[in-house]
């Protein structure tokens, strides 16, 4: 698949597929839409695929010091009206999910259903924006050591030697949103607030896909967010926080299961 500059209100998108059921894929934090192209290739005969570049990610411009939560899910929220695509299917990759739940407190009316994929609903502690504010300054002095770290830690050691290709390509990607994407989206998430409770009150399908070995989600706070929140759970066993690429088949078998189910 062609990746194409195709913008709305500076937001970069792709849209394939057909069929009734429209899902909306959010990449996570130094991704772009591109990390979703099997899985749109996959799904394009049955499903209408929507896949987004998030602010200051991709191809997508960056609108300021801060990109919140809310703001980027207005974003996405106007997109999919400009495309006349509701209700959707919504799949959040970890910073993405944060997005997708921001995106039901907004706008529910549009959601047929939310994913969120080695994500959850918590607000950071205290440890944790602290991290992500320093972060910012390491980004600052050696964007390369930081990428090459930072994408190292998200996939178990076997699977570094398997996606060696795809793993260049990923950090090839997140270096380039290093210098601009990557200290607004820090910054959002630093601020953002817990949305444990909202999620209780949506009445909406609800799956949190959850690698077994994620070192960035612990898979005890995701389960904690299902079991508080009475969505299904779905535990991919060989996973740690790229479940799209480390196991790329049961996971979209999940959320095909999951989408027939709703």
């Amino acid at each position: 698949m062609s990746y194409r500059k195709h913008k709305f209100e500076g937001i970069n998108f792709r849209l394939s597929g057909e069929g009734d059921q429209v899902v909306v894929f959010l990449h996570g934090f130094l991704g772009d839409l591109t990390i979703w192209n099997s899985f749109a290739g996959e799904l394009k005969d049955n499903y209408t695929v929507l896949q987004v570049d998030l602010p200051g990610h991709g191809l997508s411009d960056t609108f300021g010091p801060v990109h919140s939560m809310p703001f980027m899910a207005e974003k996405i929220i106007a997109l999919i009206d400009y495309l006349a695509l509701t209700p959707v299917h919504l799949v959040g990759h970890s910073m993405g999910g944060y997005v997708a739940l921001s995106i039901t407190e907004q706008s529910l009316n549009q959601i047929a259903s939310i994913t969120l994929l080695n994500s959850n609903c918590n607000d950071d502690s205290p440890q944790k924006q602290k991290d992500r504010i320093r972060a910012i300054r390491l980004i600052e002095l050696s964007p390369e050591l930081f990428v090459s770290e930072a994408i190292n830690n998200l996939f178990m050691p076997k699977n570094l030697t398997q996606f060696d290709e795809e793993i260049m390509l990923l950090k090839n990607a997140a270096l380039k949103i290093a210098s601009t994407g990557a200290a607004p989206a820090l910054r959002g998430m630093a601020e953002r607030k817990d949305m444990t409770s909202a999620l209780t009150e949506l009445e909406i399908p609800i799956l949190f896909l959850a690698g077994k070995y994620d070192n960035v989600i612990p898979i005890n706070s995701i389960q904690n967010n299902a079991k508080k929140s009475g969505a299904q759970l779905h535990v991919l066993e060989q996973t740690n926080h790229m479940a799209f690429l480390e196991e790329q088949s049961a996971t979209l078998q999940a959320l095909c299961s999951f989408w027939q189910n709703c």
